[in-house]
């Protein structure tokens, strides 16, 4: 199991630092996950990571900020940011890079769906909201054509960099470009191993919020395609609560989680050092290991 970078937030500036620390917590290293702070300092060779540490997982956000390209919260395209983003990942010898798609771009669907957003983790209820339904009646047209845009661009990146395990995570608005069949379509297109999902279970459970599919339909339909996934819980539209603290099913990840996929404990910086044991103990309970 990996821990979140996210967790240190003032324990450990550096990531060389923030690797012996999760070592020392019996964690087989960190990762980068989309939204996460990035080290200020600059980050080590591999050769000096702490013996048996490793960045498991890094999110294509945080290495563009590395490799000095601007920051964006979801995947943008371009070639020299994928330059870039390939010889970050190369560097600090990281397996897999997960891709945040994010929203429709090519219409106001994202800061729509960002409002809303931010409604439901203020604690609103939002079932049957206007604002909603609008939403839903989004140009289907638009996101077909950023699909096949976002297709050509993951057949290059696979090119460039083969065997490097590209994860996409579709992101918590429920303006996300990705829905289930979407991504089965997508994954149709380029049946390759190394492409699959990263799954945040809350951030499923905060699209399940607004009527979209529940994590059950993306575990099912992608179980042999999960890559990654998030450990943390979410409640009333929050997210990255210990395991057992919010609506999460760990039972039905266990039974859907494949066994070689990424495992990233991710707490916020606010939790103690013992909820990471208590959190841990769980996930064991409900056979995450």
């Amino acid at each position: 199991m990996l821990l979140s970078a996210s967790w240190f937030g003032q324990r450990a500036r550096g990531l060389e630092e923030q690797l012996r620390l999760a070592v020392a917590r019996r964690f087989a290293g960190v990762a980068l996950l989309p939204g996460a702070s990035v080290p200020a300092e600059p980050w080590p060779a591999p050769e000096r990571f702490p013996a048996a540490a490793r960045i498991g997982a890094a999110s294509w956000d945080a290495l563009c900020v590395r490799s000095g390209e601007e920051r964006t919260p979801q995947w943008t395209g371009g070639a020299a940011g994928m330059r870039a983003v390939v010889a970050a990942v190369k560097r600090v010898q990281c397996p897999l890079l997960i891709v945040p798609i994010g929203s429709e771009p090519l219409s106001r669907a994202h800061e729509r769906g960002e409002r809303l957003l931010g409604r439901l983790r203020s604690g609103e209820a939002l079932d049957g909201d206007e604002a909603l339904e609008e939403l839903g009646r989004g140009s289907q047209l638009a996101a077909e054509r950023q699909l096949q845009e976002l297709a050509v661009a993951l057949h290059s990146l696979m090119r460039t960099a083969p065997g490097l395990l590209l994860a996409l995570a579709p992101g918590p608005s429920p303006a996300a470009l990705l829905t289930p069949d979407r991504l089965s379509l997508l994954l149709a297109d380029l049946p390759h191993p190394t492409l699959g999902l990263w799954h945040d279970p809350a951030d499923a459970e905060s699209r399940a919020a607004f009527g979209l599919p529940p994590a059950g339909a993306w575990l099912d339909r992608f179980r042999s395609r999960i890559l990654g996934v998030t450990l943390c819980d979410s409640a009333g539209g929050g997210d990255r609560l210990p395991p057992g603290a919010g609506s999460v099913d760990w039972p039905l990840l266990a039974d859907y989680l494949p066994r070689d996929a990424a495992r990233v404990l991710d707490l916020a910086p606010s939790y103690p050092e013992e909820w990471l044991v208590e959190a841990r103990t769980l996930l064991a309970a409900r056979r995450i290991h």
